[in-house]
């Protein structure tokens, strides 16, 4: 190792603009290629609180067309048509009905100070397939949702801008004109969990005029280990089945689409209620990207290398005239090529976490705003672990082609020649 990174630095004084070069050029294309996975990683990375994404699969839509297919309509559930398609499945440890879309709604507290906050409303089950931190207090009980209590479980950014320094617990404030009780608080959660965020969470209530088939209603299953998407799947279909046999005496049948949907389907973008989504296109993209990210520096790197090795022919030729066989040169400059894009690759990454944490706009919610992550969710294991394997595959791509040159140079030929 010792050899390697002096050779390294003699590289780098005697060909300085060459070595710089193919730093920079690594550490951009690190750069590049983590901000974007970044951008794709953030939607599907576990993190609080929603920890069981791997294990969270979600009803979202209702899609019901008449028998000669000439009326169609489609759109969130129901509560009652969302408990009949997904409560009480086999394989299932929670089943969560929620409001799907955050609300947002006036409030206002002791500090007087009226502001808007995203409202979420629940039952007592989103406790247990989020996970959120609970701070302070208690979260509300399924007999408080059945009665549709006027109780809050707030963020703890919420709970200081409506009531400064005092303790929330028990505290009461305005949520869109209507008195509300504070019960709890929990740690504040970024816009980027979509489905389990949010500044304040109600009881969920079923209105007594709401539509027997379409609402704001959607299903969070989280699913006993060794359950797959497909297991429920089976099972949600049967339940459309038995849809059917209800609605035709209007003469109209539910649409099956393949639900319930994983994280990685759900925020694939758009998905209409009307639709089935491709569970492979969104594979096919990234990976498309990925190659496309990948192949483009290797090219460029290897010329650069290869540039390199131009000045290193005679020392290659006496090498091999000394007995150093072909296999041996081939390790070496791939070792050596290695080390330098790592030392790019780390350059890219801190750029690229610098990139997302400061950059308004890389990333959005699913409405559409701006959110700032974590650094703790920037620096994933996951994005860490793929970091490296770019550096590792992109230093494969470049430098095998030129070591591979570099390794059949005849020793007399190589000691007398300026090139390969």
């Amino acid at each position: 190792m010792k050899q390697k990174l002096l050779q390294i630095l003699y590289d780098m004084r005697t060909q300085p603009v060459s070595g710089l070069v193919t730093l920079i050029g690594t550490a951009l294309s690190i750069f590049l290629i983590m901000t974007v996975m970044m951008m794709q990683e953030v939607k599907t990375i576990p993190f609080a609180p929603e920890s069981n994404r791997g294990r969270i699969y979600y009803g979202l839509y209702f899609h019901q067309e008449s028998m000669d297919g000439n009326q169609s309509r489609s759109g969130g559930m129901s509560l009652p048509r969302a408990q009949q398609l997904y409560g009480g499945l086999e394989g299932v440890e929670e089943t969560s009905f929620f409001y799907n879309d955050l609300e947002d709604k006036n409030v206002k507290g002791l500090t007087d100070v009226l502001f808007s906050a995203k409202v979420r409303y629940t039952d007592n089950a989103f406790w247990r397939v989020f996970d959120h931190k609970l701070l302070a207090g208690r979260y509300y009980t399924p007999e408080e949702v059945s009665a549709h209590r006027s109780l809050a479980v707030v963020s703890e950014e919420t709970a200081r801008r409506l009531f400064g320094s005092e303790n929330p617990v028990g505290q009461h404030f305005d949520l869109d004109y209507n008195d509300f009780e504070v019960i709890g608080v929990v740690a504040n959660t970024s816009l980027l969990a979509s489905m389990g965020c949010g500044d304040i969470f109600a009881p969920l209530e079923a209105a007594s005029t709401e539509d027997p088939n379409f609402g704001g209603t959607a299903a969070a299953l989280l699913a006993a280990p060794g359950t797959t998407g497909e297991d429920l799947a089976g099972q949600v279909k049967a339940r459309y089945s038995a849809a059917d046999a209800e609605m035709a005496a209007d003469e109209m049948r539910a649409v099956y689409h393949g639900t319930p949907f994983g994280q990685e389907i759900i925020t694939q973008g758009w998905m209409g209620s009307n639709t089935t989504p491709d569970p492979d296109a969104g594979r096919t993209d990234r990976l498309t990207i990925y190659i496309i990210l990948l192949i483009v520096p290797a090219i460029n790197l290897s010329t650069m290398l290869h540039s390199r090795l131009r000045r290193r022919v005679s020392e290659l030729g006496i090498r091999r005239a000394l007995g150093c066989t072909r296999r041996r040169i081939i390790t070496d400059i791939v070792a050596e090529n290695l080390i330098v894009t790592v030392a790019g690759g780390i350059i890219g990454l801190l750029l690229g976490v610098l990139f997302g944490l400061f950059y308004d706009g890389l990333f959005v919610s699913p409405a559409g705003e701006a959110v700032r992550p974590a650094l703790s969710l920037l620096l994933n294991w996951r994005i860490l672990v793929t970091a490296f394997g770019v550096c590792f595959i992109l230093n494969l791509i470049s430098a095998s082609v030129p070591a591979w040159q570099a390794s059949r140079l005849h020793p007399a030929e190589a000691v007398n020649s300026s090139r390969l």
